[in-house]
């Protein structure tokens, strides 16, 4: 479970896998947000992902919070890292005031598989 745990941080992290959430998170920050508390959002999100994955024929392999910064701000986002490559993006944080929101559409990312050094 750690190495998959290593394999999808690295995944999520690689250059080309960040800018498309960089990109995903600019989509989802100029649609309506709605504040949660933190429990509620992971809750709520993480059903809403399992839904979504299988919607698409996939299972959900991890969930995990990446760091993204948009404008002036670093926010943390919940993905759910699916069977099929892919991403959904859920609930964000932002890191200066804690709060958390979740999105009126959840973005699904591709994922490109990160080459190794």
């Amino acid at each position: 479970m750690n190495a998959n745990r290593s394999y999808v941080s690295a995944a999520l992290t690689a250059d080309e896998n960040k800018k498309a959430i960089e990109v995903h998170l600019h989509e989802v920050l100029e649609q309506s947000l709605t504040p949660m508390e933190p429990g509620q959002a992971k809750v709520y999100m993480e059903h809403t992902a399992v839904r979504m994955a299988e919607e698409a024929g996939a299972g959900v392999t991890t969930f995990q919070m990446v760091e993204v910064k948009h404008a002036s701000t670093a926010y943390m986002i919940r993905l759910a890292v699916l069977t099929n490559g892919s991403a959904i993006g859920l609930d964000l944080m932002d890191l200066e005031n804690g709060q958390f929101f979740i999105p009126e559409v959840c973005p699904v990312i591709p994922l490109e598989t990160p080459t190794v050094n």
